[in-house]
């Protein structure tokens, strides 16, 4: 595997650090990665320090997007991570997170689910709080064996406990990134799986598809592989990685090519 574009952290929802992770792809020899974490890029400086020019790295982000209850990531690549008006958006971000965070906990304890909001923020004090962290939580207090059963229980969208994200549509994700100067991309389509969403996305300017995931399977990949030659798109991979052993593909399973990384970075040249 050449490169791994799809990657979490500590910063958001992943259990290794920035240096945990490239230490890892060093030893697998893979030659570019992009820590995609959720709406921050805080993860970016330790991820370059780490690296030490051995191993390239992307700046990228996993921009939240919604059309109703349809959640639809947006992967942003080469994005200027010094941007005044990124680094606005998501401290904004990250403080709406938060207070959501403290609303599904607040329910929760008032229904004898006694979870101590003041931990698990201290516990994550560098991630952009989401509901990953109030799962592990449930784990960790015995009130759920598994992620999974913390979200099918009590945080999934039919779930009494959960709280709405903040609103904001695809179109306006991607128009963020392009101001950002940065490549836009749709994470996992297959996730999404609406065809007519993501001819939708591409009216209103994607630059490319995440062909390779973990959630793909061989029919999903040909299919956005036509899509993307078809409409003339940037094709991507990664393994979503996460660190959740059972739950997500490992480092390196799952990626793209040099031809791949290639065509983003010429495409990223040509919109500077």
């Amino acid at each position: 595997m050449y490169a791994d574009l799809h990657i979490h952290s500590t910063y958001s929802d992943g259990l290794f650090t920035p240096s945990e992770i490239v230490t890892m792809c060093k030893e697998l020899r893979i030659e570019m990665i992009a820590i995609t974490d959720h709406d921050t890029v805080s993860c970016i400086q330790e991820t370059k320090d780490a690296a030490c020019n051995i191993l390239d790295i992307i700046p990228a982000v996993e921009m939240s997007s919604n059309i109703g209850e349809i959640d639809i990531h947006i992967l942003g690549y080469y994005i200027d991570c010094e941007d005044g008006g990124l680094l606005e958006y998501f401290e904004d971000f990250k403080q709406h997170r938060c207070a959501r965070a403290k609303r599904i906990v607040d329910k929760l304890f008032h229904d004898g689910i006694e979870l101590n909001f003041d931990h698990i923020k201290s516990v994550h004090q560098n991630s952009s709080l989401g509901r990953p962290h109030i799962a592990e939580a449930l784990v960790e207090h015995g009130y759920v064996n598994s992620i999974n059963e913390a979200f099918v229980k009590y945080l999934g969208y039919q779930a009494p406990y959960y709280e709405p994200k903040k609103d904001i549509h695809p179109k306006e994700a991607i128009r963020k990134i392009r101001t950002w100067k940065g490549i836009p991309v749709i994470a996992h389509p297959g996730v999404i799986n609406d065809d007519t969403l993501i001819h939708q996305l591409i009216s209103d300017g994607i630059y490319g598809i995440e062909v390779w995931h973990p959630d793909h399977n061989q029919r999903c990949q040909d299919k956005f592989y036509a899509i993307a030659k078809r409409d003339g798109l940037l094709m991507t991979g990664g393994s979503d990685f996460h660190g959740f052993q059972g739950t997500y593909s490992q480092i390196g399973k799952y990626g793209c090519g040099e031809i791949e990384v290639l065509r983003l970075k010429e495409c990223w040249d040509c919109e500077r």
